[in-house]
């Protein structure tokens, strides 16, 4: 399901419309799994996909076409604003030492989280232990989706190392004599510390721990993007139901002439609520429209109508991509067996 379309733009800044939101002005910078960053004059704005209109999920379609024709980007060799400002710049933390950071053969992560804090500061060594759990939460779910960046307000060296000793950090440190010299990230530091930012690869703020003057703390970043972090994992039932609409105009459009039948996208049940269930072999009779959605349910053979009742609604909950007739999408009543 993920599709990772990043640095492939349009010519012009164009309008996304939402089904229940306000429109963005700019231009399509980035699918991640189940949302789409645009890129506009007053930054970067995020669409979930399953939210964004037909004509601008048509657009998401044209632009992946074209991103699936671009070669993977590393991290080393990528091209991207904040990429390439970190460039020599990164530390990490190897037995009690700062060693260079060598980033290898990784992919660019999709979002860069930046922290600003330091060690004579308290609320951050209050903030910094839980942020080391998020973090490690964060990885353990999405390795390669992002990666934290750490800028030292500190007053020495020394005094930055014994942070990342004290707190183990397992995150890339900004070497303390470049501190100053990485703006694409520095620019978006607050008046105070800890101060917790999200940026993407062209260096745009997506969360902020300050809302203009207002300081709302880095805690408040974190709890927005472990669930943007969730979007983007292509495993979750959540991000595949939020892409269907998208995987159903991608199917239509491969199948330009063809005529072929519904197939699964969602299905499945929860073969614990059946346990009583003594009929093994079920057929479901579905009605499904031409968005792949089943519109009526019914299940033969006949069973207790509770049971039935239950199997009925569940399967109205079934996603499929969706029969094809010449190249069309259209409703169809089909037969799915259903085995216990």
């Amino acid at each position: 399901m993920l599709a990772l379309a990043l640095g492939i733009q349009p010519a012009r800044a164009e309008t996304w419309r939402t089904t229940n939101g306000p429109a963005l002005e700019g231009q399509l910078s980035g699918v991640y799994g189940a949302v789409a960053i645009i890129s506009g004059k007053a930054g970067a704005g995020l669409i979930p996909l399953g939210r964004m209109d037909d004509e601008g999920l048509a657009r998401v379609a044209d632009y992946l076409v074209g991103s699936a024709k671009a070669p993977p980007t590393t991290w080393a060799a990528s091209t991207g604003t904040v990429a390439k400002s970190l460039r020599h710049k990164l530390q990490v933390l190897r037995d009690g030492k700062l060693v260079d950071f060598d980033p290898g053969t990784r992919p660019e992560p999709k979002l860069y989280l930046v922290y600003f804090g330091a060690h004579w500061c308290p609320p951050c060594r209050r903030f910094s232990p839980g942020l080391v759990e998020a973090y490690n939460r964060m990885k353990e779910r999405t390795p390669d989706a992002f990666e934290l960046v750490f800028v030292s307000n500190d007053h020495s060296q020394d005094e930055q190392l014994t942070y990342a000793r004290d707190l183990s950090m397992p995150w890339p440190i900004v070497k303390f004599n470049s501190v100053g010299s990485v703006d694409p990230v520095e620019r978006w530091e607050g008046p105070g510390i800890p101060d917790l930012v999200v940026l993407t690869r062209n260096g745009e703020a997506l969360c902020n721990s300050y809302h203009g003057d207002e300081y709302v703390g880095p805690q408040s970043v974190l709890d927005e993007v472990e669930p943007l972090l969730n979007a983007m994992d292509p495993d979750t039932p959540a991000c595949r139901r939020e892409r269907h609409r998208l995987s159903v105009l991608q199917y239509v459009r491969a199948s330009p002439g063809a005529t072929k039948g519904p197939k699964p996208y969602m299905v499945g049940l929860d073969r614990s609520r059946y346990q009583t269930l003594e009929t093994k072999a079920l057929t479901a009779v579905l009605e499904i429209d031409e968005r792949g959605r089943v519109t009526d349910a019914k299940i033969e053979p006949e069973l207790p109508a509770v049971i039935e009742f239950q199997l009925e609604q569940d399967a109205k909950g079934w996603l499929f991509l969706p029969a094809v007739s010449n190249g069309h999408a259209r409703p169809i009543r089909a037969k799915l067996p259903i085995s216990f």
